[in-house]
C-alpha cells in the first residue's frame, strides 16, 4: 500500500502552502505518483465534500479533481480544508474523507473518521 501526502491547495486569504488554481497546482499535483493508494491533501477535489453554504458554492480545487479521478485514482483521499463538509463519499473508485474536526466556527466538534485498512501479506 503506497501513501502520499500532497500539501498545496487553491489560494485562500493568504494562508500558507497556497497556490494560484491552473498550471501551478496541477504541476504540484503531478508530482502524486500514479500508484498511490491514499491521498492526504489539505483541501477536497471540486465537487466532493467540498460545499460552502456561506459562499453558495463548491471551493474545491478543479485541477486535484483531474489528478485523483484520471490519473492517480486512489482508494482512499483524505482532506479537512472545508470544514462544513465533514463526512464520507465515493465515486465507485476512490473513498473521499473530509475528516475535518472542527466546524465551521472553529468548534472541535466532528468525531473522528475511523476506517480500517487492509492488511497485506507479508512473504517471507
Amino acid at each position: 500500500m503506497s501513501a502520499r501526502i500532497a500539501l498545496r491547495q487553491p489560494w485562500y486569504y493568504g494562508w500558507g502552502f497556497n497556490l494560484p488554481r491552473g498550471q501551478a497546482l496541477l504541476d504540484k499535483w503531478n508530482q502524486i505518483p500514479d500508484s498511490t493508494d491514499i491521498l492526504v491533501t489539505h483541501c477536497p477535489p471540486l465537487g466532493f465534500l467540498d460545499w460552502v453554504p456561506k459562499k453558495m458554492q463548491r471551493v474545491g480545487c478543479m485541477e486535484l479533481l483531474n489528478t485523483v479521478q484520471r490519473r492517480v485514482q486512489p482508494k482512499l483521499h483524505v482532506f479537512g480544508h472545508i470544514h462544513e463538509g465533514y463526512g464520507m463519499m465515493t465515486d465507485g473508485t476512490t473513498t473521499f474523507i473530509n475528516a475535518s474536526a472542527c466546524t465551521v466556527n472553529f468548534q472541535p466538534m466532528n468525531p473522528p473518521i475511523v476506517f480500517d485498512l487492509p492488511n497485506p501479506t507479508r512473504s517471507t
